[in-house]
């Protein structure tokens, strides 16, 4: 029937909106380092210095979904959508020393 070959497409496309919704910064959150938590900023130089979710989290002995989850924080934050951009944003911030 039409419905069902159209919710498919319907639910990626509310999924897509919502995703993209997720990843922008929270309207009124400060993008500054004073934001970050002491552990998003371990996180924060792990991943700039290049480390893996998996070699971050045995660095700070927790589980991988924990790193990523710092991540995502971290992301948003910032107002980044990718490591490199997140490690940008930190040294122009001084939070991390530039390469």
């Amino acid at each position: 029937s039409w419905a069902c070959a159209t919710a498919p497409k319907r639910r990626r496309e509310r999924a897509s909106s919502t995703f993209s919704e997720a990843r922008a910064p929270a309207p009124g959150l400060p993008v500054a380092g004073e934001a970050l938590t002491a552990r998003e900023r371990e996180v924060l130089a792990l991943l700039a210095a290049g480390a893996t979710t998996k070699a971050a989290a045995r660095a700070l002995d927790v589980s991988p979904n924990t790193v990523k989850t710092h991540t995502r924080h971290l992301f948003e934050k910032l107002g980044v959508r990718t490591r490199s951009e997140a490690a940008a944003r930190a040294r122009e911030l001084g939070l991390i020393a530039p390469p």
